[in-house]
């Protein structure tokens, strides 16, 4: 009988040592969803400029038409491209919008984007630009 107790307690001390509440991700990096052209750049887009880049000109943001007109394309009076996958530091659009004015003035002409717009486009650039 002494054994079978003492098997339990064996047991029972496994489980508890074992168990314990969620820890979340393994690694100290918080969980993000991949940002999405359609959903989260586009928005931006049309909020905050199209107004000065419609469908006519030289850069066209409107939707359908933006993605053709960013990714891997030469942005015309600087020597660069406007977006580069995975390159948001060289890409001449995250320039233009992060304050920093290496590339003329900043954009949205006369206003800013919020940190947060900011980020999103960082972001979706830094996950490779995807057309998604």
């Amino acid at each position: 009988m002494k054994k079978i107790y003492f098997g339990l307690l064996i047991l029972v001390s496994l489980v508890l040592t074992n168990c314990s509440k969620d820890k979340g991700p393994v690694d100290d990096e918080p969980a993000t969803e991949e940002v999405s052209f359609a959903n989260d750049v586009q928005p931006i887009f049309d909020r905050s400029c199209i107004s000065c880049h419609p469908s006519s000109g030289n850069l066209d943001l409107t939707s359908g038409n933006s993605y053709s007109q960013l990714v891997n394309v030469a942005a015309s009076g600087y020597s660069g491209k406007r977006v580069i996958p995975g390159d948001a530091e060289n890409s001449i659009l995250y320039k233009k919008i992060d304050g920093s004015e290496v590339y003329g003035s900043n954009m949205p002409l006369g206003s800013s984007l919020s940190a947060g717009e900011i980020e999103t486009i960082e972001q979706w650039i830094e996950e490779g630009a995807k057309n998604n």
